[in-house]
């Protein structure tokens, strides 16, 4: 017969969610974190002094100066498992964070689901989850996969807008450890579906932390772009040199940003496209830079994958899009073909149609076929256009043209270095139907300058598109 529940001290319950605690704290600012619904346990008097703080850990803090809600699973209490008052702890966090507009930062690290509480966790889970839905796109959710998030708790990071995950972090829908048993050899859990697992397959991790130091770091940058709360003594007008001799997509754009800083978005995924957040003139925005120098210069199907996701996290922010493009556009295979590559593209197209925010493409090298379509063009909706005079603007790739447009030419010159030849009409077509003064005369693009004054003229486009 249940007669009450047990009354738990509070140093019962500061020792249980002691090491949790310091986590939170090193993440946060220092002594900042307050903490919500401590006491909280569903268990009965018989079982009470198990579930020390129900397995999860809720308040708010500040980061960097800046209030945030928190909650962190305490795997030291039944394993960081789900039961229905764990799961109603996270639910009340999370509509704090959205009812006070401040970030939610979740920290996962969870056993699974307490299987005894019956349909009751299932519910649970189901509440968290949906719960999940409404944060996305309302204030910004950060997800730090510290231990293991498996099962649907798998899910729910990947609902969240920024993940990151930790060198011993794992995360699986089904069981980590039956599917490991499924393997040759059974390999570390961390090793078979940790990070590195993770980091190329899709846009679940988007980034991993060696330290808590560096994770606050990370944390506290993202905060403030995504709020919009930028501080930089950067000249506006600061000409970069180094731009008019070509610079890898990942240099350009620190070139091109306030303080050569970013935070580079799924850097580990699609090396062949640049996705980075950043602030130019104080103004947060997104940038995306493909590289010509992986993947022959096409844009893979991956890579458009990952400027679509990065362009719907930018549209949930309203921040505005730069993009600097040097791609032949793509280039697939017969079994991409058949594994729907078309569709990817048409994600792509849609993403970057269907945006509302502020679009300004620049081409910094070929913008060639579909990479100019997609990532720059007037039709697609940027507002504003640029072109450094040493960019490529044309529907095909002058190497291209001259088999398919200069063929006769081509034949003409037998007898001759064909190597020579090919490359002289290759200039010639450059010259004469790719220049992107030809395209600017046309409309379609607002300004032709030196690539060492692009950030000027991009960041007075900001304020023009900002009405500042």
């Amino acid at each position: 017969m249940e007669i009450g529940k047990l009354i738990v001290s509070s140093e019962a319950i500061g020792k249980a969610t002691a090491s949790v605690k310091k986590f939170i704290d090193s993440i946060c600012d220092k002594s900042s974190f307050v903490e919500t619904d401590a006491f909280v346990t569903g268990k009965t008097f018989e079982d009470a002094a198990a579930a020390l703080g129900e397995g999860v850990v809720t308040g708010y803090a500040t980061l960097g100066g800046k209030p945030v809600h928190i909650f962190a699973q305490n795997a030291e209490v039944l394993k960081g498992s789900l039961g229905k008052a764990h799961a109603d702890k996270i639910v009340k966090c999370m509509r704090r964070a959205v009812k006070t507009g401040t970030p939610l930062i979740s920290v996962i690290d969870c056993g699974g689901a307490r299987v005894g509480e019956g349909v009751g966790v299932l519910e649970g889970y189901a509440e968290v989850l949906a719960e999940a839905a409404i944060v996305s796109g309302q204030v910004p959710h950060f997800c730090v996969v510290k231990g293991n998030a498996v099962g649907m708790m798998s899910a729910f990071v990947a609902m969240a807008d920024f993940a990151f995950m930790s060198k011993d972090a794992v995360l699986s829908l089904d069981s980590p450890m039956y599917l490991a048993s499924t393997q040759k050899e059974f390999p570390a859990l961390n090793k078979l579906l940790g990070y590195d697992a993770h980091k190329g397959g899709a846009d679940i991790a988007q980034f991993s932390y060696k330290s808590e130091a560096d994770l606050k770091k990370q944390l506290t940058a993202l905060t403030d772009l995504l709020l919009g709360e930028v501080e930089t003594k950067d000249d506006p007008n600061r000409v970069a040199s180094a731009l008019d001799k070509g610079l890898p997509a990942s240099d350009a754009v620190k070139a091109i940003v306030d303080d050569g800083k970013v935070v580079e978005y799924c850097s580990d995924w699609a090396k062949d496209v640049v996705c980075a957040l950043a602030s130019v003139n104080g103004i947060a925005v997104g940038v995306v830079a493909t590289d010509s120098s992986v993947g022959k210069g096409y844009i893979s199907l991956d890579g458009a994958r990952k400027i679509a996701a990065f362009v719907d996290k930018l549209e949930a922010y309203d921040m505005p899009l730069i993009t600097l493009v040097d791609s032949l556009g793509f280039n697939t295979t017969v079994e991409q073909e058949k594994a729907g590559a078309a569709k990817v593209a048409a994600e792509l197209f849609a993403a970057i149609a269907s945006s509302s925010i502020d679009k300004i493409g620049v081409a910094t090298g070929k913008a060639v076929g579909a990479a100019y379509s997609a990532l720059m063009s007037k039709g697609i909706g940027f507002d504003y256009t640029l072109a450094t005079d040493k960019a490529c603007v044309s529907p095909i790739a002058p190497d291209a043209a001259v088999d398919v447009l200069m063929a006769d030419q081509l034949s003409a010159e037998k007898g001759k270095d064909l190597y020579k030849a090919r490359a002289k009409l290759a200039d010639s077509y450059a010259k004469l139907a790719a220049d992107p003064m030809i395209a600017a005369q046309e409309g379609y693009v607002d300004n032709v300058v030196e690539a060492k004054n692009l950030r000027p003229y991009i960041a007075s486009a900001l304020l023009m598109l900002k009405g500042i």
